[in-house]
């Protein structure tokens, strides 16, 4: 079957499905609604999604007796519907029918996202829409199966190792057009699982987007102790890297693979993960030329590829990057130099065996 027609002006709306129990959660009521980190989940996974610049609108669809929305997420400035069924499918084909109410087009995109995945990333948001906005189905947040994979019995004993090559661990949000998506529940019915399913049975190929582990769905107790402790901010001492040219400098550390985590004009936090620094409007030449940076990661050749294709496009503002050397002090690294002289060396992490 083929896929909906593309519209070059098609625009980004998210639907969060809002309207479940948390039975599994054993949090006593809804979890999304369960409180981590001084907000609620639902709070925080709002607050992730209003962070991509690129989504026009955010719908989050309620059950019809939910009166507890607006005191757990406030602020919050996108749309609201109380028109949630008894299931996941249900909800998100009320929640569309809600959007083409609201004036979203069957070409535009909907991003079906989880109220529980509360950790999602922007900068994977931004990886969905850049990929999915050029494929002419759609796709989802997934990541590849790294654990080796059991089939067991109704007394939890093993029957089987599944091959685990080519598998996936479906995420949120996927991402669809809406009249596409619209057809597929319809013909799916409510008790599919996810909306990739429902698009799959008519006979489309979803495409997969690798994701990120702190992606997950906070479904069992223990869930809930791990996003505490992701979402709990720790003491940490954070360098602030000067900037001759702070535009051109946030460009390049964007496009190393930092994201933007926050950003006033002349101060910006940009992260990687849960390591971060500050870049500041700010240039002296003879502080910029002594300041260093080191970053210990695990994989130095892939480093040395990226840093070598970006200095590549920024030679002319001054961005070298030097070839892998295994130094006298024992560290295999290399340098990059950014585009306000400063200096960065990137070391592969010593393994165990290096360190005893």
């Amino acid at each position: 079957m083929a896929a909906a027609p593309t519209g070059d002006d098609a625009k980004c709306y998210v639907l969060v499905p809002c309207a479940g129990s948390g039975e599994r959660a054993g949090a006593g009521g809804p979890k999304q609604y369960r409180q981590i980190a001084g907000r609620a989940v639902v709070a925080h996974t709002l607050a992730a999604l209003a962070r991509v610049p690129r989504i026009e609108k955010t719908l989050v669809v309620l059950a019809p007796d939910d009166h507890d929305f607006a005191a757990n997420a406030p602020g919050f400035a996108g749309w609201v519907e109380r028109c949630g069924g008894s299931t996941r499918a249900a909800s998100v084909a009320a929640g569309l029918k809600a959007l083409a109410r609201r004036g979203v087009r069957a070409h535009d995109w909907v991003l079906v996202h989880d109220a529980a995945r509360c950790l999602v990333a922007p900068a994977a948001l931004d990886r969905l829409i850049d990929v999915c906005r050029a494929d002419v189905v759609g796709g989802l947040l997934a990541l590849p199966l790294a654990d080796t994979l059991k089939q067991g019995d109704a007394d939890d004993r093993v029957i089987a190792t599944l091959d685990r090559s080519g598998k996936w661990a479906a995420q949120t949000p996927q991402m669809f057009r809406l009249g596409v998506l619209q057809q597929a529940l319809a013909r799916a019915g409510d008790q599919v699982t996810d909306e990739a399913s429902a698009i799959e049975a008519l006979g489309h190929a979803p495409r997969l987007v690798r994701g990120e582990p702190d992606n997950f769905k906070l479904t069992w107790p223990a869930d809930f102790a791990l996003a505490e402790r992701l979402l709990t901010p720790a003491d940490e001492i954070v360098a602030v890297v000067p900037a001759r040219d702070f535009e051109l400098s946030l460009r390049f550390y964007s496009d190393l693979g930092f994201d933007l985590d926050d950003n006033d004009g002349r101060l910006a936090t940009l992260r990687r993960g849960r390591l971060a620094f500050s870049l500041q409007d700010f240039y002296v030449a003879a502080h910029a030329s002594n300041f260093v940076m080191h970053l210990l990661v695990d994989d130095l050749d892939a480093w040395a590829a990226r840093c070598a294709a970006f200095a590549a496009q920024y030679v002319a503002h001054g961005v070298r990057a030097s070839a892998v050397e295994r130094r006298p002090w024992g560290l295999r690294d290399m340098t990059l130099i950014d585009p306000s002289g400063v200096l960065w060396r990137i070391a592969e992490r010593p393994r165990a065996k290096e360190q005893a």
